[in-house]
């Protein structure tokens, strides 16, 4: 007498398979489960069987522990039927299809790294997930009826020329509210290591005054060299995606020589001589050199007296670096910068160049900017070819 179906060994694109389970997956009373584990040679397979005519699926691995699952939906002949990786703002996967009566089989393969254990399961769309929805982080316009957080007490021009303002935020969107007694100019912020903030910031009847997101790395400020207008207004913040971690939302009085300071910092503009340190070079007599990057722009300066065809080359992608080059003529023009040259993290400048004066921005993509950060060298070679009249 042959074995009913359930009971015979599974084959999946020719290899072992498991079942999830003995059951009808469109009659089950529950979704059926499995744990599977994934080393550097094995990629589990896991059969499941429908009999109804037509079945709406919901397959899901969840890693247990560290691990990046991805999941393969196929015939039992190999055919790919619907892949998947990162779903529900995880790295986590998810597969949404529908079906009709037969085999069929999933693979368990990991990204990354090969060693992870994970729940893999099969279920109607009818039925309970595995992975839970990912929070909405979505900012709505703060009018009357929404509720927050005051940022500071009492009007908020009066707490700034004692400094800083600060306001400890979680993963979720929250909403902080503050008033201005007179036309203030203001920088507002916020920071995350392990989240992408976003900011929305309302006028008191819930209209948008401005928004940012990644002005420095992933985190987000709003600068107002123009003074906000006395009034009431709302700062919406939150992760761009659901994460962990908690966001730094700051408020401090904006000033002119601040603001350049800032921007001198991340390499944004050259700095006037005497202003900021410059390491000038001889591009005569030095091919090479090694800037020590503590999270601030590195800028060094150099002269050219024929025109020239420049190659610029920084590396650091061995100790971590993302490294980024930024040049600058005299007048504090853009000539030329860039940012992973030759599909790595280190970049490289190729420019034709007249006589003058030049300011070259060396800096790490992302770098925390903080005092104490850890210090990381990037190297600088310097190709020079003048023009033959």
């Amino acid at each position: 007498m042959a074995l009913p179906l359930h009971a015979q060994e599974p084959l999946c694109a020719g290899e072992p398979a498991e079942w999830l389970a003995e059951a009808d997956l469109s009659a089950a009373d529950a979704p059926l489960q499995v744990e599977g584990r994934t080393d550097a040679a094995t990629r589990p397979w896991f059969a499941f069987r429908t009999e109804a005519e037509t079945t709406s699926l919901r397959l899901e691995p969840e890693a247990v522990g560290a691990g990046d699952p991805s999941l393969v939906l196929a015939t039992p002949d190999g055919e790919v039927l619907a892949e998947n990786d990162d779903a529900a703002g995880t790295l986590n996967s998810r597969i949404e299809t529908s079906v009709g009566p037969g085999t069929y089989c999933l693979r368990l393969v990991p990204v990354g790294e090969p060693v992870m254990t994970a729940r893999v399961q099969a279920g109607r769309a009818d039925q309970p997930a595995l992975l839970a929805e990912p929070a909405d982080t979505s900012i709505v316009a703060c009018g009357p009826e929404i509720g927050g957080t005051p940022l500071a007490e009492g009007p908020l021009d009066a707490a700034l020329p004692a400094g800083k303002v600060e306001h400890q935020a979680g993963a979720g969107v929250e909403y902080l509210r503050f008033s201005l007694a007179a036309p203030t100019s203001v920088t507002l912020r916020a920071v995350s290591e392990g989240l992408d903030p976003h900011v929305k910031l309302y006028d008191g009847a819930g209209a948008l005054v401005a928004e940012n997101d990644d002005a420095d790395g992933l985190n987000s400020r709003l600068d107002f060299l123009t003074p906000l207008e006395a009034g009431d207004y709302c700062l919406g913040v939150a992760p761009l995606s659901p994460g962990e971690g908690s966001i730094t939302v700051s408020a401090e009085a904006l000033d002119r020589a601040g603001f350049l300071r800032t921007a001198w910092r991340k390499g944004e503009m050259p700095p006037p001589e005497g202003e900021w340190p410059v390491q000038v070079l001889d591009l005569a007599k030095v091919r090479d050199t090694v800037v020590l990057h503590d999270g601030a722009a590195q800028w060094l300066g150099f002269a050219l007296e024929r025109p020239s065809v420049l190659v610029v080359d920084a590396y650091g992608q061995a100790v971590g670096v993302d490294s980024k080059l930024a040049l600058f003529g005299a007048a504090g023009q853009l000539v030329a910068e860039n940012d992973d040259a030759d599909g790595g993290t280190d970049a490289q400048l190729l420019v034709r160049l007249e006589p003058g004066q030049y300011r070259l921005a060396v800096m790490d993509v992302n770098r925390l900017d903080q005092p104490g950060a850890p210090i990381r060298p990037i190297g600088l070679v310097f190709e020079r070819y003048e023009r033959v009249e």
